[in-house]
């Protein structure tokens, strides 16, 4: 490698590291810059340059009064934009950011089906509402546009294929939702399972966060469970970790299910023998929203049928337990997030079947950890590549100027 090619680098990796400086407390001052980086100041006036030039950051004002002449600078965050999705049950709900992370807007599109033709139908839908200026690369509000995808899916999804696997939607079975989204939407797209990515929006803004060692616990229709171990996702060799409700080939759900819809099989067959006893206010097209509202209303069956969703919610969470010993686990999904008034029995039931059980929270995000976690996971990955581009064609570009100017000096 040429000497030229070597200092090119060097001064393309200095630009990374204080634009990371500058991303973790704005606005911030050369010299401070200088301070938590350990580089000089000519160093980092030298990457500054590179940076300003590469549109990455910006002077800034300074906060408060006292700043004695000192010149700021904040990173520019309208560069370019992630779309998140949540592909679920009756919508593709969406959500746009930019390199900041802070959702901008939001938008939720109805579905009736889960043929992957719809799910990519309304997948455009979304980012034609949430992107008003048209086509992805006129970008929000005359901003950057939509440079990345992260969606979250109801099943595995296969690392390498970016193929759905495992899921409790068959439409969906065998889809490459990578692939599809990539040629609807035109940008490069980040699949994940939606669990995965709903732990990854706790450990940004919910529950979950400062917690290193964490799990989600997602119950609705079906359930699932994403995981944070040593502060980081933890996907498994497949991307299927979290599977704790995962029936034999063959069968439809395990026994003891919390789902959804075992709990409503089960629940039916109570109603009925409880409304011949002539035992209970509920009727047999109860769903589980009017269960829990009767149980807080104090009808005994209600109150049975809870107390056994509770336990069979504590035994998954004992599985989880005791493999990965969390120290959290916090409960999403529709059934997840109407457990709030029935924590303590799960916690009562936890303790007889674990010596120290994690705490057990519900998610404060509500219908919105898939979406977090997909802005919080797409935000990361493109601030990475937004930098590395835009500070290599800014450094090509200052090197080709020195070189023309050596050039016409030795002229």
């Amino acid at each position: 490698m040429s000497q030229h090619a070597t200092l090119t680098t060097l001064r393309e990796i200095n630009a990374s590291v204080v634009l990371e400086a500058i991303r973790a407390d704005p606005p911030i001052s050369r010299a401070e810059v200088s301070r938590r980086t350990g580089m000089t100041k000519p160093t980092v006036a030298n990457a500054l340059d590179l940076l300003a030039s590469a549109g990455l950051v910006r002077q800034a004002e300074p906060p408060g009064e006292m700043h004695y002449g000192a010149v700021y600078f904040e990173p520019v965050h309208t560069l370019a934009h992630v779309l998140a999705l949540d592909i679920g049950t009756r919508f593709v709900r969406g959500a746009l950011c930019d390199l900041r992370g802070t959702m901008l807007a939001r938008h939720d599109e109805r579905i009736d089906d889960s043929d992957p033709a719809t799910i990519l139908r309304a997948a455009v839908a979304v980012r034609d509402t949430l992107s008003p200026g048209g086509p992805p690369e006129d970008g929000p509000a005359g901003g950057g546009g939509i440079e990345l995808v992260a969606a979250g899916v109801p099943g595995v999804v296969d690392p390498e294929e970016g193929v759905i696997r495992q899921s409790n939607r068959p439409a969906l079975e065998g889809m490459a939702i990578r692939s599809g989204l990539e040629a609807a939407l035109g940008v490069p797209a980040e699949v994940e399972t939606d669990v995965n990515l709903a732990v990854i929006g706790e450990h940004a803004l919910g529950a979950g966060r400062g917690v290193a060692d964490f799990a989600f616990l997602s119950i609705g229709a079906g359930v699932g469970a994403g995981l944070i171990l040593g502060d980081r996702p933890h996907r498994g060799h497949r991307g299927a970790a979290g599977e704790v409700d995962d029936p034999a080939p063959g069968e439809d759900e395990l026994p003891d299910s919390p789902s959804g819809d075992a709990l409503m099989k089960w629940a039916r067959a109570w109603i009925a023998a409880g409304l011949r006893d002539g035992d209970t206010t509920l009727r047999l097209d109860a769903t589980p929203e009017a269960i829990f509202a009767a149980a807080s209303r104090g009808d005994g069956l209600a109150s049975a049928i809870v107390a056994e969703e509770a336990r069979r919610i504590a035994s998954r969470i004992a599985t989880i337990s005791r493999v990965a010993d969390v120290e959290l686990v916090v409960l999403g999904g529709g059934i997840g997030l109407a457990c709030a008034s029935i924590l303590p029995e799960i916690g009562a039931a936890l303790a007889g079947m674990l010596r120290h059980p994690p705490a057990v929270e519900v998610s404060a995000l509500g219908n919105a950890p898939v979406l977090t976690g997909g802005l919080a996971h797409g935000t990361r990955l493109l601030r990475e590549s937004v930098a590395t581009r835009r500070i290599s064609a800014a450094a090509k570009v200052s090197a080709a100027a020195k070189a023309a100017g050596s050039g016409a000096e030795a002229r």
